[in-house]
């Protein structure tokens, strides 16, 4: 009895029968849904690899900009700039007076 039902499934003789070809909307209907569920299960995954490759990405750019950030502060430092100056053997001193406000008479 078990061998026939399967070899019935197994051979397409199931399809023959009246009862599923009444219902061979319903069928393709199925076989549609499946093909969809498939299909946005697909997508899903992509979604999320191509979300975990960008917030790695996002991670590194964070860092090297904290460190460009840094190093920048550091540099813009007054004696830093002097040092490099002098390094560079430009001969440029430091103001001895502080900066004055510079007004402007209107006509």
């Amino acid at each position: 009895m078990r061998k026939r039902i399967i070899e019935n499934v197994l051979g397409g003789q199931i399809l023959a029968k009246s009862s599923f070809t009444r219902q061979w909307r319903f069928i393709l209907y199925l076989f549609a849904l499946v093909i969809l569920y498939i299909s946005i299960h697909f997508g899903i995954r992509n979604t999320m690899q191509r979300m975990t490759r960008n917030e790695e990405t996002l991670r590194n750019l964070r860092s090297e900009y904290m460190g460009k950030y840094t190093r920048l502060l550091y540099t813009g430092k007054r004696g830093e700039i002097e040092k490099l100056l002098e390094e560079s053997s430009i001969d440029i001193k430091a103001p001895a007076t502080p900066p004055t406000r510079v007004k402007m008479k209107e006509d």
